[in-house]
């Protein structure tokens, strides 16, 4: 027994069956399921681990795109299973997945969580939310690569009207019918009070991707502001529909895997067994 870890093979798995046999007896039910009658101070041990190799593979494993989630299927797809979720968008495969006529252990799974991308949470984290006019500038400014419409050199030149008149009176915002908002403003110059306008567009566009690595999606914003008297312009944007950008990302990626494995997703969550 002392040389037990480095000749632990098919003799030794015997020899100790054959000990083992002595102390306790295997037997089986009606259904096959084996079980042991173990007299009192007796424990059984798992010697899994002395063996060269497991008996069976198990593990979760976390995928980052949906090509790498996709070849880890075709790996090992024999009796696999897809689950997937729209919210959250999750794909989950069950490598050892129960087939028709055969149960598994499904332990061992492979999961697509669909990373969010910096852009997406970057633009969503901050729809909605009020900002100083030099705020919202320097926002606008460093999202510039984003914009698609208007033209970048177009949304530069409100980005820098609105730093520089931050410290005017705003009077009032008229809604014009080209598509854009024009602001009135009381400015004093060298002791006098001058009034002045400036447009920005009431909506823009932004291309961004939804998950990293992914394809880049066209979503509209509109444009947002309060006139806070003695503080200038809060503004902000809103993302219109952005639920339903999100929704058709994922679905998108589920006709891929779906497409690339040959497998029907199930719209669900698994159950799945946790003890690797």
């Amino acid at each position: 027994m002392d040389n037990l870890g480095a000749t632990f093979d098919g003799g030794a798995v015997s020899a100790i069956a054959g000990m083992a046999a002595l102390a306790f007896e295997i037997k089986r039910t009606n259904g096959g399921t084996p079980f042991v009658t173990l007299p009192e101070g007796y424990r059984v041990h798992d010697l899994e681990n002395l063996l060269p190799k497991p008996v069976r593979k198990r593990g979760h494993f976390v995928l980052r795109d949906a090509s790498s989630f996709i070849a880890y299927f075709k790996l090992h797809q024999l009796g696999s299973t897809i689950y997937g979720t729209v919210e959250p968008p999750r794909f989950v495969a069950v490598i050892d997945d129960h087939r028709k006529d055969e149960p598994g252990w499904r332990d061992h799974t492979a999961e697509y969580a669909c990373p969010l991308s910096v852009e997406w949470k970057t633009w969503r984290d901050a729809s909605g939310k009020g900002k100083s006019q030099a705020d919202f500038a320097q926002f606008i400014e460093d999202n510039l690569p984003d914009i698609t419409k208007p033209e970048a050199a177009h949304m530069l030149e409100v980005s820098r009207s609105l730093e520089a008149k931050k410290k005017v009176d705003f009077a009032s915002a008229v809604r014009l019918s080209n598509g854009e908002v024009q602001f009135t403003y009381n400015e004093e110059l060298q002791g006098t009070t001058a009034k002045g306008q400036f447009n920005v567009p009431e909506e823009f566009e932004i291309a961004i991707p939804v998950f990293e690595g992914g394809p880049r999606y066209a979503i509209t914003c509109r444009l947002r502001y309060r006139i806070a008297e003695g503080k200038g312009l809060v503004m902000w944007h809103e993302l219109v529909r952005a639920h339903k950008v999100l929704e058709h990302a994922v679905m998108e990626v589920w006709h891929e895997i779906a497409d690339q494995t040959g497998q029907t997703i199930f719209h669900g969550t698994p159950d799945t067994n946790t003890r690797a």
